[in-house]
């Protein structure tokens, strides 16, 4: 049985959402696991690995090396979707592992790229809510989500695909983007314990800066958002129920 290159569960749950493509283009690929693990397994043609690091991007050339797939997966530096210049679709884009809204800059300044792309999977380390913010604002729609454990931390997965608009459903808080409106509806595993860790820590900080005659508007925002969406995933699991 051939054993997966991918080694985390985060890194897993991107394999998923990308599912076959004829090219990925990997921004920030690290070691290059990902592009190869697609290759070795048929999901895709073939893979550009890039990163900003040489070093990243030289180990990424010797992992195709090593397995024989230099033929499909070229790997090199190359700073955002700038490794996507002259290329022509259909590809897919995967940004893992790095900050929100860095990724958000990087659809920007690559826009015409990414605007072309079958869908893009992003795995952001913080920052999910100007990630999405900015998905939303520039019409990109999110097809699915996923929240991944591992450990003591959690994760969040998204994939979107461009030009299409987003709609928020009623119920869902307005405005706000910690959290999506698609792994809500799914009742997406890990969401609810996540949703009450959050819940749980911002009471900790309410009651501890009310002790000091202080009750800061953020944290009770925050706090009443939370609430509301494990009201909505209450409210959508009961109507499901109801219907079946």
């Amino acid at each position: 049985m051939r054993i997966s290159l991918l080694k985390t569960e985060r890194l897993r749950a991107v394999c998923r959402l990308l599912g076959s493509c004829t090219a990925l283009a990997d921004v920030g690929c690290d070691h290059g696991y990902l592009s190869a693990e697609l290759i070795m397994t048929g999901r895709a043609e073939r893979a550009i690995a890039s990163d900003i690091s040489p070093v990243s991007a030289a180990k990424a050339a010797r992992l195709a090396e090593s397995l024989g797939i230099s033929d499909r997966m070229t790997a090199l530096t190359a700073d955002g979707l700038d490794c996507l210049n002259g290329v022509e679709p259909p590809y897919s884009i995967a940004v893992c592992g790095m900050g929100g809204e860095l990724i958000a800059s990087i659809i920007e300044r690559g826009f015409e790229a990414a605007s072309r792309a079958e869908r893009i999977v992003m795995q952001p380390m913080r920052g999910e809510a100007e990630l999405r913010r900015y998905l939303f604002e520039h019409d990109f729609r999110i097809e699915d989500e996923r929240v991944i454990r591992e450990g003591r931390r959690f994760y969040q997965v998204i994939s979107a695909v461009p030009n299409r608009r987003d709609t928020i459903p009623e119920g869902f808080p307005q405005g706000w983007f910690r959290f999506g409106w698609v792994m809500a509806r799914r009742d997406a595993e890990n969401l609810m314990p996540l949703l009450a860790h959050y819940a749980s820590v911002y009471k900790r900080e309410l009651s501890s800066a009310e002790r000091k005659g202080r009750r800061p508007e953020g944290i009770v925002a925050e706090l009443e958002r939370t609430e509301a969406l494990m009201r909505f995933i209450e409210k959508e699991r009961a109507e499901k129920h109801a219907a079946e």
